[in-house]
């Protein structure tokens, strides 16, 4: 599979998201992404570095299955003013998990993988030892792509630069092992 789209530097305006309010049920799908479609179990990564400023500015890798079915995982500037690690999994609303700081401010590595209909989020911090983050599904995988995104909900615009990215055909052994 060519990741020659996922690699590179990529811009979002100014208020741009993907987030289903589960208070509201009001829907932002304004960020831009950049997909490619996958079939079969696959491992996505990259390293992700990206000068957050404003909160929830991020960088992403995202999966998507449909307007109301789609997950990311993120290195987002959080409220107290921390680079984190966030994911929100979205069926028909979008939750928000808080996950760890990043060691190294702006940067880390990202990936996510697909066995069968579970999808496993990890990061890491040199691109060889991986922390899960989260453990899902989104239901029948028929259809779905996986890419990178860049947003800023709350911000004036951002810049992200995906390099190191990788997608292949290969089944991850165990999502908590570290591999």
């Amino acid at each position: 599979m060519s990741t020659e789209s996922l690699t590179g530097t990529f811009s979002a305006s100014a208020r741009t998201d993907w987030f289903i309010d589960p208070a509201t049920g009001e829907a932002t799908a304004s960020a831009p992404l950049r997909l490619v479609p996958v079939t079969g179990d696959f491992q996505l990564r990259a390293h992700v570095r990206v000068p957050l400023a404003a909160t929830y500015d991020a960088g992403t890798l995202f999966v998507h299955g449909g307007p109301s079915t789609w997950a990311k995982l993120a290195l987002e500037r959080s409220p107290e003013g921390t680079d984190m690690i966030v994911t929100v999994v979205t069926r028909g609303v979008s939750d928000d998990a808080n996950g760890v700081v990043v060691p190294t401010p702006g940067e880390t590595w990202l990936r996510i993988s697909r066995t069968g209909e579970v999808y496993a989020f990890h990061f890491s911090a040199d691109g060889d030892r991986w922390s899960l983050v989260r453990l899902f599904t989104l239901g029948p995988v028929d259809g779905h792509e996986v890419g990178v995104g860049v947003q800023s909900p709350t911000g004036d615009g951002l810049t992200a630069t995906f390099s190191g990215v990788s997608l292949v055909h290969e089944t991850l052994a165990d999502p908590r092992d570290g591999s």
